[in-house]
């Protein structure tokens, strides 16, 4: 978490659930805090790993104290029964994140007191061997689980459209099923977001368990089946698992798990929609993905890629035996890639609390004369501090875009951004469909002659320098199906509404024929630790389930305007968000897109106060 240069140090709890709980299937976790810092915000962690980001906060500013409350869902069967500690964690710091010449930060930490519960579930111990599976790459999705006691287990496979598209069965106190992506009697399948529906009944036959304590009996390793008239014996557990982090649980008996409310769907069985919360990602380097993590390794029995059982499992080791935070492959692998995307970003670190110093770029005379910044004259120098939040924001983008079937083909940090890399023809973001940069910026108010015009700047870092890189040396927009359509500068003043329509009266333009859209800020913007992670959701899913997903450039705008309002923070300022692009284009969604006819325009949208 880093370390603490504040001695206000926030308060954190898990409220609910409390002390030895059982759960099972979705578990609705509560954490509350309290700081009188500006900013606060929580993690939660199961056995040591980082969850997503909550799927609801609610703020409350009392007497200078900030008071919020973080909702979390997890989906118990991801993990093997038995005993799991829960834990949540607070930052607070003393300001916002974003603008230059902004104080630098203090910040605290707290970590709530441990939560032990008892995860208790006919279907146990879920898995996928890919956490982003494309067959076209020779993979092969190896979908596994392990059940209380023996059942008759069926999974199926579904589309975007809940056509199911593959159906597989089988018995046992295990299972596993090698996907080779293609459906029905072989069938092609395009790419997208694909469900898995897993449905088990115990069977009440003879068999070992695969874990402490389910909800079939049997109590721990090595326990006998339910009795014959043990009522688990006619018990049924489906479970969903879908791409977009949506779960749909059926459950024809009552009682109804706490906070859940049943509707009924066509079959005449209970059914209810939750959110459900995935793992982060692993943070992706340039030279390539890293392993995928995984709770256990699953392989066929019968050697022939194909479905197999597995041995049984025993109980895991108890709390205080666990060394080390397990790992496990997010529940909702998607198939097939609908397209790519890269991210960069700079954290301006290297300097500490001291950020970087810098005058303003020559305005291109020769004379030794600096360009005039923010109305600033150009002796006078901009400081850049520290954006550590950076980090969250990219791993919340990506882990939404992952979970819509887009594969993540680059994470640059700091460093492994350059000038040339931005300018050259090998700008590594015309290499993906759509691109996402993060960093401080800033605009000109006199003009620089080397283009006559006024424009945009970016400080780049090399260590622990920097220098500015102008926006008219950017070249931005790829050819093909692999190709930059979307670009997206989250930075302040990236899209000055000023200084872009001076860049367009002289044709100065950071993009080529292939941009449909570039996407930034027209005034300061401040970091907001689940704006860009919402932007993702939104482009893929809609604002509301069952909603259609909105246009990319109205989910730049709802986003903004969502996130910041729900933070309940006085951000003293107004905020305008911006997308200029190719007319034709303004209506492109992730799903469908228009060819650029060549005339680009420029929209705002102000995104604070509401």
């Amino acid at each position: 978490m880093g370390p603490d240069t504040t001695s206000d140090e926030p308060v954190i709890s898990i409220i609910s659930p409390t002390n030895g709980f059982v759960a099972s299937n979705t578990l609705t976790i509560t954490v509350s805090a309290s700081s009188d810092q500006v900013t606060l915000y929580t993690k939660l962690y199961v056995d040591g790993q980082e969850m997503n980001m909550a799927i609801a906060t609610t703020n409350d500013v009392e007497n200078g104290t900030n008071n919020i409350t973080d909702t979390y869902v997890i989906n118990t069967c991801e993990w093997l029964n038995g005993q799991h500690i829960l834990f949540a964690t607070a930052t607070c710091e003393s300001g916002l994140e974003g603008p230059a010449d902004s104080p630098a930060l203090l910040v605290g930490h707290a970590v709530s007191p441990f939560v032990p519960v008892t995860f208790d579930n006919l279907i146990t111990g879920v898995s996928f061997s890919q956490a982003f599976f494309d067959p076209t790459d020779g993979q092969t999705q190896l979908v596994a689980a392990i059940f209380a006691t023996n059942v008759n287990w069926t999974l199926e496979i579904q589309d975007v459209n809940s056509n199911t598209v593959l159906t597989t069965n089988g018995s046992g106190i295990s299972m596993q099923f090698n996907w080779d992506g293609n459906g029905s009697g072989e069938t092609n399948l395009p790419p997208g977001v694909y469900t898995y529906l897993l449905a088990a009944q115990a069977n009440g036959s003879s068999g070992g368990t695969g874990g402490g304590g389910g909800s079939g009996g049997g109590g721990g390793s090595g326990g006998g089946p339910p009795s014959p008239d043990d009522s688990s014996d006619d018990s049924l557990n489906t479970i969903e698992f879908t791409a977009d982090g949506r779960q749909f649980l059926t459950f024809p008996l009552p009682p109804s798990p706490p906070g859940l409310s049943y509707g009924t769907n066509a079959e005449g069985n209970q059914i209810t929609n939750m959110t459900i919360e995935l793992p982060l990602p692993q943070a992706q380097s340039s030279a390539g993905s890293q392993g995928t993590p995984s709770s256990r390794t699953f392989s066929p029995d019968n050697g022939s890629g194909g479905e197999g059982t597995l041995p049984p499992t025993p109980p895991p080791p108890a709390a205080s035996q666990q060394t080390r935070a397990p790992t496990r492959p997010p529940t909702a692998p998607v198939r097939g890639t609908v397209g790519t995307f890269g991210i960069g970003y700079q954290t301006y670190g290297a300097n500490g609390t001291n950020g970087y110093t810098l005058y303003a770029p020559d305005n291109g005379l020769g004379i030794g004369q600096r360009i005039q910044l923010q109305g600033l004259g150009g002796d006078t120098p901009l400081t850049y501090d520290a954006l550590p939040h950076t980090a969250n924001l990219a791993n919340g983008f990506a882990a939404n875009m992952k979970n819509g079937a887009w594969n993540s083909s680059f994470l640059l940090v700091d460093n492994q951004i350059t000038i040339s890399s931005l300018t050259g023809g090998g700008n590594p973001f015309n290499q993906v469909n759509l691109g996402l940069l993060m960093l401080h910026g800033t605009y000109g108010t006199s003009e620089d002659y080397s283009v006559h015009c006024k424009q945009m700047y970016f400080p780049i870092t090399s260590g622990t320098t920097a220098q500015y890189i102008r926006m008219s040396a950017m070249n931005f927009g790829g050819s093909g199906s692999n190709g930059l359509k979307w670009m997206a500068i989250f930075a302040c003043f990236s899209l000055n509404h000023t200084d872009w329509n001076s860049m367009q009266n002289q044709n100065i333009i950071p993009y080529n024929s292939g941009l449909h859209l570039l996407l930034g800020c027209d005034t300061v913007c401040y970091d907001c630790h689940n704006l860009l992670g919402t932007w993702a959701v939104y482009m893929n899913y809609g604002v509301n389930v069952g909603e259609a997903p909105l246009t990319i450039q109205n989910a730049w705008f709802q986003a903004a305007h969502d996130a910041y309002q729900k933070s309940q923070i006085n951000y003293g300022t107004t905020m305008k968000f911006a997308v200029a692009g190719d007319t034709a284009c303004f209506g492109d969604t992730l799903q469908t897109n228009s060819t650029p006819m060549g005339t680009w325009t420029y929209n705002s949208q102000q995104v604070w106060p509401p």
